[in-house]
């Protein structure tokens, strides 16, 4: 019984990655006002039904998109953790691997955020798990004297998600050429991480 229910999860599973496989290339192609739930269940060889299942609403699929990238982002910081040499590392990681996932496949990328916009961009994801995942950066930079004591954590992680996604919202919507998206984002993070970095006192 347990081997059939791991094989009926297994299958959900499936199911509800292809289903955002096939929701992504079709806004991306077509745009994702142009693309209804029943394309993406003949796309992902299922009803419209199922597809409702998975996902009641339409911006839930790119939401889905975005979390399994913020999952990725999650286990890259984990490890990033245990070797780096303070909150500077661990954050400049974070930005190289939120910049790689969206430059290494710039059509995707640039199509993901295009369609989270026309979703309705940051009224969707107004407490996001990114933010957290920077305020635990910070909270560990002021444990070990990286950050200073009195930088409130969160309201600086909450500084560095709305940048981020200004940076990610000019980048996916230039007209001509888009900028080096993580340079831009290393910039913006020094500049952020000036204001909060801990003085140190001359030797």
């Amino acid at each position: 019984m347990s081997t059939e229910l791991t094989r009926r999860e297994r299958k959900k599973i499936e199911s509800r990655d292809r289903i955002v496989d096939c929701a992504t290339a079709l806004f991306v192609s077509r745009g994702y006002d142009a693309t209804t739930m029943e394309d993406i269940g003949e796309c992902a060889d299922v009803s419209r039904a199922t597809v409702f299942n998975y996902f009641p609403r339409k911006e839930d699929l790119v939401l889905a998109w975005f979390d399994d990238r913020r999952t990725d982002l999650a286990a890259v910081l984990a490890a990033e953790r245990d070797v780096a040499s303070g909150t500077s590392a661990v954050l400049r990681m974070a930005f190289r691997t939120i910049a790689r996932f969206f430059e290494d496949d710039p059509e995707t990328g640039r199509g993901m955020v295009r369609s989270w916009l026309q979703a309705g961009g940051p009224l969707l994801t107004p407490g996001s798990d990114t933010t957290l995942m920077f305020a635990a950066a910070i909270r560990a930079g002021q444990d070990n004297g990286h950050i200073a004591k009195d930088a409130d954590p969160d309201h600086a992680a909450q500084i560095l998600f709305d940048a981020y996604q200004g940076e990610l919202i000019r980048w996916a919507t230039a007209q001509d050429k888009p900028s080096d998206l993580e340079h831009r984002l290393f910039e913006t993070l020094d500049l952020i991480l000036g204001g909060i970095t801990a003085q140190q006192s001359p030797g």
